[in-house]
């Protein structure tokens, strides 16, 4: 009996031991592996900086899978909560994450411990309302969320627009129907030649975004993605074309986000020819604004600058638009016009060039400037002071 209990003895001690290194290997790679990480015990984080300015962040809990791949695991989060987020906010929000940990088991030693990132309260919206506007001179669209009375700006993305023998028109409008691998007809082709069918050489790419309901234009992929690094891209036929991973990133995006009265999910990642109109009530979610501005005012970190835009449908020089273009979408690079954009970027008690420095500035640079370059307010006072 004596030795029986020595051997009961010896086996609890022994697995006592093991079990400690158990907890004691668990505990230490979690702390090795998260070293770029902060593991907080608090329930609660708050974080002032974004690159959206918001003050509304909320607390994301997610499961804890493995240390090594974190980064990729919050990143998929994010594409599959909102797929149309630039890679800035992602990075944001990635540097926000904590780690968590919580004794399950005291006698044990067990810790568990779950993963939180902090992200702005304005991509948790179940029903977001979203505008897309697109420049047309710029060759450039803009999407933005509106959101508690703010318009949130989301992505920039290049696009091709109309030809100047076949213009994409300025206007209001509103997303009003959706194609999946859509057909596509040339509309100068005989109508008796046949469409060309879906997939990656169809000229409209996989996914179409239809948003003017009196003409045949509308946001779509393209077949040939190298021409949106053109300068120059005022080519199409009047649609707006995408680039192919951008219009594929809107595709899951609408139909994850902004359908909301059925369930068309399943099209993410279909090769399927579908299509679905909005509801009114749909369309009402997703605005459309189409401009046409020959100049933009903006600031980065090397200060305020003047970028203009080649007057590509010659609206500027007199060329008449058509009955479905709205003429109060129009602005045109003149010193009215540019001045009183400059002094609405600044509020009175902001540092700005008075008009007598100013307006000298913009007339020298509507004369002679290079379309699509940035030029520094700051550089040119200083370089004509120097004359």
């Amino acid at each position: 009996m004596i030795k029986k209990s020595s051997k009961f003895k010896l086996f609890g001690i022994l697995t006592v031991i093991l079990v400690s290194g158990l907890v004691y290997t668990q505990a230490d790679y979690s702390q090795e592996a998260n070293k770029s990480t902060k593991i907080v015990e608090t329930e609660s984080v708050t974080n002032n900086t974004s690159p959206t300015n918001l003050k509304g962040y909320k607390k994301v809990t997610l499961p804890f899978e493995n240390a090594e791949t974190i980064d990729a695991q919050i990143e998929d989060y994010l594409f599959d909560l909102w797929p149309i987020m630039n890679d800035d906010e992602i990075q944001a929000i990635i540097g926000s994450k904590d780690i968590s940990k919580k004794l399950v088991n005291d006698t044990l030693g067990h810790v568990e411990f779950s993963l939180t990132i902090n992200v702005p309260e304005h991509y948790l919206d179940p029903t977001p309302t979203m505008l897309w506007e697109l420049n047309i001179p710029e060759f450039t669209s803009r999407i933005y969320q509106i959101y508690n009375n703010d318009t949130i700006l989301i992505t920039v993305w290049p696009n091709v627009v109309g030809a100047p023998s076949t213009k994409t028109y300025t206007g209001y409008y509103n997303i009003f129907r959706l194609r999946n691998w859509p057909t596509w007809k040339d509309p100068e082709s005989d109508p008796l030649e046949p469409a060309t069918p879906p997939g990656p050489g169809n000229p409209l790419g996989l996914f179409a975004a239809h948003y003017d309901e009196n003409s045949l234009r509308y946001f779509h992929g393209t077949n040939k993605n190298g021409l949106l690094k053109n300068e120059y891209r005022a080519l199409s036929h009047g649609c707006v074309r995408n680039d192919n991973g951008n219009i594929d990133k809107m595709k899951k995006f609408i139909v994850k986000r902004m359908v909301t009265s059925q369930d068309i999910s399943f099209w993410a990642n279909s090769k399927k020819s579908m299509m679905y109109n909005f509801t009114e009530e749909e369309k009402q979610k997703f605005p459309v604004r189409i401009k046409y501005k020959t100049f933009e005012i903006g600031n980065d970190s090397n200060g305020d600058y003047i970028v203009f835009f080649k007057d590509v449908y010659g609206y500027a020089r007199g060329n008449r638009w058509s009955k479905f273009d709205r003429e109060e979408l129009m602005t045109f690079s003149t010193v009215e016009n540019i001045v009183a954009e400059y002094k609405a970027e600044h509020k009175p008690n902001q540092f700005q060039l008075s008009d007598d420095k100013l307006i000298p500035i913009v007339e020298s640079l509507i004369s002679d400037h290079k379309d699509y370059q940035k030029y520094y307010f700051d550089d040119l006072h200083q370089g004509s002071q120097t004359k």
